[in-house]
């Protein structure tokens, strides 16, 4: 097989080595705006190394060009979504992502133009194939699968604040920037920025967290994927208070407007994110991290047996594999025909329980635990 990882950074490489570690993958083509970024990851993978600009059609298209996946590692994905996809769906390239902001899962999930476009060109298009959303989503599936009358699904998670990762304070400023919407009553609401905040108790060595609706996949992928659910919602914050006291700051004071303002020359949001990257701001802008992993926890609510049920999953990742690892597991699946659709799916519309957390048990960087009613955590079976 032929893969095409579009992305060389954190997240991006992560993949690139997971999916060249895998068998029956010939070639590992690692692309990036940066050549010398893309020769680096091609260098660890024995792949191929080119440039890559996602706004270039022409340029896609080369690329593409006898591929038998291509994977979007490229964020702000709510700019970067469209145009590869739009690619893949032309040269007929299955397509696969780690999409994790609410503005994507809109357009690929909600528009029924685009599962048309992809099932009319024979491919399968699979978005949000990380840890929230990814691993998120397929809790919430495998809790529904043992449960015979699911409603309502809660995905909560907490995470490093890191000022040598701006992508994903980048990130974490746009989804909370007011448009996330919740799926509430049977659709999908916005209750605004940094709205209905709550305190979740995470398994040690996290604890408690004080978290707030945020802007992941899970309220627009989930319900798409599960039908008859009346409630999901996504909440989380970063682990530092003091770095979710100067997000609600920056959206407080509307430094994540992307309307121009002619006296900066740019948008707001893009002349903070410059400062974040420049000299000037990694200094003002340094947190220390908690030497604690990323959380997540998902809850199933609903009935089995004529009485109440719940359902309580919990995870940890101390490293990048929490993401890669499941990207490239499903991507895997998809490159070898594995997943038998063609269309827009959600990991957790698309992807085999069983196979997924089989695949992911083997990777020890990654643990994921279930919580029975006593709150007692023992290790997940599948």
């Amino acid at each position: 097989m032929r893969i095409v990882v579009l992305g060389c950074g954190f997240h991006g490489r992560g993949v690139a080595y997971e999916i060249a570690a895998a068998p029956g993958v010939e070639t590992v083509v690692a692309a990036d705006l940066n050549p010398a970024r893309a020769s680096r990851a091609a260098s660890k993978t024995r792949g191929e190394a080119a440039a890559a600009d996602l706004f270039d059609p022409d340029a896609l298209d080369a690329l593409l060009a006898g591929a038998d996946l291509v994977f979007n590692a490229v964020g702000p994905y709510h700019r970067t979504a469209r145009p590869v996809v739009e690619a893949a769906i032309r040269n007929r390239v299955p397509y696969c992502d780690m999409a994790d902001d609410h503005e994507a899962a809109e357009l690929l999930l909600l528009d029924p133009d685009w599962d048309a476009r992809a099932r009319a060109a024979g491919i399968g298009v699979v978005t949000g194939c990380g840890i929230a959303p990814g691993i998120t989503g397929m809790l919430a599936k495998l809790g529904c699968e043992r449960m015979a009358r699911p409603r309502r699904v809660a995905a909560r998670f907490s995470w490093n604040y890191s000022i040598a990762y701006p992508a994903a304070i980048h990130h974490f400023l746009r989804i909370n920037s007011g448009l996330a919407p919740q799926f509430v009553g049977g659709a999908l609401v916005r209750p605004g920025p940094f709205a209905e905040p709550e305190t979740v108790r995470f398994l040690a060595p996290v604890g408690e967290r004080r978290v707030y609706c945020t802007g992941i996949n899970d309220p627009v992928s989930v319900p798409r994927s599960i039908p008859g659910l009346e409630e999901v919602t996504a909440k989380g914050c970063f682990h530092q208070e003091e770095a979710n006291e100067f997000l609600e700051a920056m959206v407080r004071w509307g430094w994540t407007s992307y309307e121009p303002v002619p006296a900066l020359g740019t948008s707001p949001f893009e002349a903070l994110i410059a400062y974040l990257n420049s000299a000037q701001g990694r200094g003002r802008f340094d947190i220390a991290q908690e030497p604690v992993p990323m959380a997540i926890r998902v809850e199933v609510e609903g009935e089995d047996n004529g009485a109440p049920a719940r359902l309580v999953f919990e995870g940890q990742d101390e490293t990048r594999r929490g993401t890669t690892a499941p990207s490239a597991i499903v991507a895997l699946m998809l490159a070898r025909g594995e997943l038998g659709f063609t269309g827009v799916r959600a990991p957790e519309g698309c992807v085999p329980t069983a196979g997924f957390f089989r695949a992911l048990a083997a990777v020890p960087d990654v643990k994921l635990f279930e919580i029975d009613a006593k709150g007692e955590a023992r290790p997940l079976a599948v």
